[in-house]
């Protein structure tokens, strides 16, 4: 057990993470941030040095004890050894973070439920060319981590641009090691639904020599994984309410739903029946490349240049089977023959289906992720008062993305479906009259007279941006004050997003050489038996080649199209959409410490003012009516017109955070502060399609982005109170509050365009700037080693927390009885979660098993069939665990688990009653071995 030196507060606080202190609180930031060996308190004489989770949970609690704002971290029990193995993963044991799920792995991340999360890589600005502003989590190996830092209500030295929060992720750097340093690791991971193993390894060497120009040091951290996942997905088509009412004369608005009810024998009850149910099945593997290549130079004692390169490399594939029987917002025609059952509430629980079309769909989906980010940094300490700081940044990502689908088309001639609180069953059944056909789903037979149709898709993404800030600091030796700084930062950003529109073409009867049969029943969900055998699918192994596909499908598709087919998606003017962002940056923080004036409490107060310019340029896509040689009307000639938006804005951003010490161990925080995010790039895509002719007479709609949007504004406030009652022992309790202004919803307004033929309306969806909302909550935690008990026992550890998160915003989308909009939580929100961590750390064993669970949540405020209720996904939570043993100094193996329990995740429609899917991903279990000299 580490032996406790009681020291008075300000030894306490130097004694803590000294370079993770200037990280979090002076103009340094975006060099100073500290690896876990620099992160744990500095060992006294006669102490025990701690290693493996012990050190991990120290490190952590001391950046968290000593900075000067809110702040939780993660800390690397080892190198390239992360808690999790996916950043997002990792952070979800963090207090008051929620993670979003893709296929199996953590994607993003939402803090205290705003998913308007700032993301940085060593304080630096890092993203995902995307259309967005910040790091897809998935892209970057956590082997490449020293730690992850989760800032909740920041100082105004700290860059702007997340109202949630901010994450920093941290590398490490050739001068935290003493000298000559190797560590390597390789892993195999199983993936058990999939049935396949995919190989993960990493190598870091770091070394520092005296030379006569000064100490010198290199790092290159390497990182290479390879993953593999499968989803199984059953699900129910949307739920619709038969309209039964009647006119003045007594006969039905809806001729088909009245019969439909009355051959139900439900005329007069409310019943809602779904229209149709679908299989999803994704197969697909995700790769990770990282580098991280660090030089230090130390001329002199007072002089620091660090010159770093980082790379993420990310490509995502699946290739997918979906099966589908359903009539869209069509009628859905009953087997009255049959029998049904509702609920008392008329929601269908049973019932078979006659003729409902089939769609058998085979695709791929790839994204191709490289982000390339280099830095320079210069640190000078003329004397021991003053350190200036001066920082370079140039970032370019590159994001590429297909999406290719064949469709086959059939029909079922009976379709038998349950929904309740289980998995949903749905079978295909032959007709019952003989001569009709044997009805068969694999047969293909059943597909081929009806044909089909190939979906393609492409987009390309370039992000830029050039980034410079010169940062100050001065310390005083005495006094109330204790330090001023200021800084001054730019930035030129730019992305360039082009996507095109699906282009469709009609396919006939195929070669039976181009079809498959893919089995459902025993495979599908675990031997889930609720499913129809299989069906038939154009070619899995094919399809996953985009361009043997096109070459595949051309002898079947119109003559006249043909050609574009084999040539591929071409992008028009209209598919591309520019961005150019400046920003002007000075801010200003003075520390205080009123220590000497006999009063515990410290703090800083500051303030960033930010000026920013904004270009953005697309096109305006008109057609405009003509007429055809008999005078009847038509679609004349398409034009292209730019459009060119420039906007500025300047908000000032003020903070405040205090820390009082009621001991040397108990401390309270306040904290109070302005944030802002500013739009996605998508939001501000001004490009819009407007077409003139109007056959149906109804309402032309359109819909577009919004280049005049204005950043989204928070005020926050938030308490912490805080006991350390040892290195790897603390308890805290946290309130928090935000008022948001500006959220961004779509909203549809009539807009008046003139082609030349006279004026004419058309009702255009753009995100808007909206109302206020509200988030409040609080967060529990703690985490302590059982040090007072004997022996083997004391290797014993826990770690909780629990947040709770009560959220009010506006959503135009959700409606009540009167057309007004409801207030109604935030899309992805659970208002309660908690993790439960079990550790054991002693000699050399250490195993770790993590609970992490959310309850209920909005996935959209208004689903397609939902009658205008939102979508929830059903309350979820995921078992993990990983053992430790280390064989020596040197070597060590580990066996990670995750998704132990097969976690079942549910949504539904509204109500748990109209159910839309059940999934279930992969459990993964993995063996590492790591070696460290």
């Amino acid at each position: 057990m580490t032996k406790m030196i009681h020291m008075p507060r300000r030894a306490a606080l130097m004694a803590g993470i000294s370079i993770a202190s200037v990280a979090l609180g002076c103009s340094a930031h975006a060099q100073d941030a500290a690896a876990p060996e620099q992160a744990a308190p500095p060992a006294e004489e006669g102490d025990i040095v701690v290693t493996g989770v012990r050190a991990s949970l120290s490190s952590a609690q001391s950046i968290k004890r000593n900075s000067d704002v809110i702040v939780d971290s993660i800390v690397a029990e080892d190198i390239g050894k992360l808690p999790d193995r996916n950043v997002a993963e990792a952070l979800q044991r963090i207090t008051g973070i929620q993670i979003q799920r893709s296929f199996g792995e953590g994607s993003s991340v939402a803090i205290r439920g705003l998913s308007q999360v700032r993301t940085e890589i060593n304080g630096r600005d890092v993203f995902t060319a995307n259309g967005g502003r910040t790091l897809s989590l998935e892209d970057v190996p956590s082997e490449l981590l020293a730690g992850v830092d989760v800032y909740k209500n920041p100082s105004a030295d700290l860059i702007e641009g997340g109202i949630g929060g901010l994450i920093n992720l941290r590398t490490r750097k050739p001068f935290d090691f003493d000298g000559f340093k190797a560590s390597a690791s390789a892993s195999v991971n199983y993936y058990d639904m999939y049935g396949k193993s995919k190989p993960q390894a990493n190598l870091l060497l770091s070394n520092r020599w005296d030379t006569g120009i000064g100490e010198i040091g290199v790092l290159v951290d390497l990182a290479y994984q390879k993953t593999a996942f499968r989803q199984d997905q059953i699900s129910s088509q949307p739920f619709f309410l038969l309209d039964q009412s009647l006119k003045a004369d007594g006969t039905p608005n809806n001729a088909t739903d009245y019969a439909t009810a009355q051959g139900l024998g439900r005329l007069g009850k409310p019943t809602y029946l779904p229209h149709g149910v679908g299989i999803g099945q994704y197969l697909g593997d995700r790769q990770r490349i990282g580098a991280d290549v660090a030089v230090q130079w130390k001329p002199t004692d007072t002089l620091l240049v660090t010159g770093e390169y980082v790379r993420s490399d990310y490509k995502f594939q699946y290739g997918d089977y979906s099966f589908f029987a359903y009539t869209g917002t069509n009628s859905i025609t009953p087997d009255y023959t049959a029998p049904f059952t509702f609920d008392d509430d008329g929601n269908f629980r049973s019932g078979t289906f006659v003729n409902v079309p089939i769609d058998s769909n085979t695709s791929l989906e790839r994204r191709k992720s490289v982000t390339n980010d280099f830095s320079l940094n210069v640190k000078w300490n003329p004397t021991s008062n003053l350190t200036v700081t001066a920082d370079g940044q140039f970032i370019r990502g590159v994001t590429d993305g297909q999406r290719s689908i064949v469709i086959l088309h059939s029909n079922a001639e009976r379709l038998y479906q349950v929904v309740g609180n289980g998995v949903p069953t749905m079978d295909i059944l032959p007709d019952s009259n003989p001569a009709n056909g044997n009805g068969s789903v694999t047969d293909i037979a059943n597909y081929a007279p009806l044909g089909g149709g190939y979906l393609d898709h492409i987009d390309h993404s370039v992000g830029k941006e050039y980034a410079g800030r010169l940062d100050a600091e001065y310390k005083f030796d005495a006094g109330i004050i204790r330090s001023i700084s200021g800084g001054l930062r730019y930035t030129d950003r730019t992305a360039v997003t082009d996507s095109s529109t699906y282009a469709y073409y009609g396919t006939s009867a195929l070669a039976d050489n181009l079809y498959e049969v893919h089995p459902f029943r025993g495979d599908l969900y675990r031997g889930y038996q609720g499913v129809p055998a299989g069906g038939v699918f154009f070619s899995r192994g094919i399809v996953l080649d985009y361009d043997a596909t096109r070459q595949a499908l051309a002898p079947y598709v119109d003559a006249s199209q043909r050609q574009s087919l084999l040539d591929g998606v071409s992008y028009v003017p209209s598919d591309r959409n520019t961005q150019g962002e400046k920003t002007y940056t000075a801010y200003g923080v003075a520390k205080f410490d009123f220590e000497e004036a006999g009063f515990p409490l410290d703090g800083n107060i500051g303030v960033r003012v930010i000026k920013t310019k904004v270009a953005t340029d697309g096109f305006s896509v008109q057609t405009p009516q003509a007429e055809l040689p008999n005078g009847e009307p038509t679609n004349g000639a398409i034009s292209y017109v730019p459009i060119s938006v420039n906007s500025s804005y300047t908000k000032a951003l003020p903070s405040l955070n205090l820390r009082y010490h009621f001991t040397d161990r108990l401390q309270l925080r306040l904290a109070a502060s302005k944030g802002l995010t500013r739009p996605d790039f998508s939001q501000l895509n001004p490009n819009i399609n407007i077409v003139e002719f109007n056959p149906g007479n109804g309402i032309r709609t359109s819909s577009s982005g919004n280049p005049y949007l204005k950043p989204l504004e928070a005020k926050q406030f938030d308490a912490s109170l805080e006991w350390y009652f040892s290195r790897t022992g603390s308890l805290y309790a946290a309130g928090f509050y935000k008022k948001v202004d500006g959220f961004i919803a779509n909203i549809a307004t009539d807009e008046t365009y003139d082609f030349g033929n006279g004026p004419f309306t058309v009702s255009v969806s753009r995100p808007l700037n909206g109302d206020n909302g509200k988030i409040k909550g609080f967060e529990v935690g703690g985490n302590s080693f059982f040090d007072f008990l004997p022996g083997l026992w004391s290797g014993f550890g826990v770690q909780a927390n629990f947040t709770y998160v009560d959220s009010k915003a506006p959503s135009p989308a959700a409606t009540d009885n009167e057309g007004n909009a409801l207030i109604v939580p935030l899309e992805q929100l659970s208002k309660y979660s908690y993790n439960l961590i079990g550790f054991y750390d002693k000699g050399p064993l250490s195993a770790r098993v993590a609970y992490n669970w959310r309850s209920k949540y909005v996935v959209t405020t208004r689903g397609n069939g939902s009658g205008e209720l939102p979508i929830f996904n059903a309350a979820r939570g995921q078992l993990d665990a990983s053992l430790t043993y280390t064989v020596n100094d040197h070597f060590g193996l580990t066996v990670d688990g995750v998704n132990l329990t097969n976690t079942e995740n549910r949504t539904y429609y509204g109500i748990p009653s109209r159910p839309q899917s059940s999934v279930l991903n992969d459990r993964r279990i993995s063996i590492t071995a790591r070696l460290t000299y």
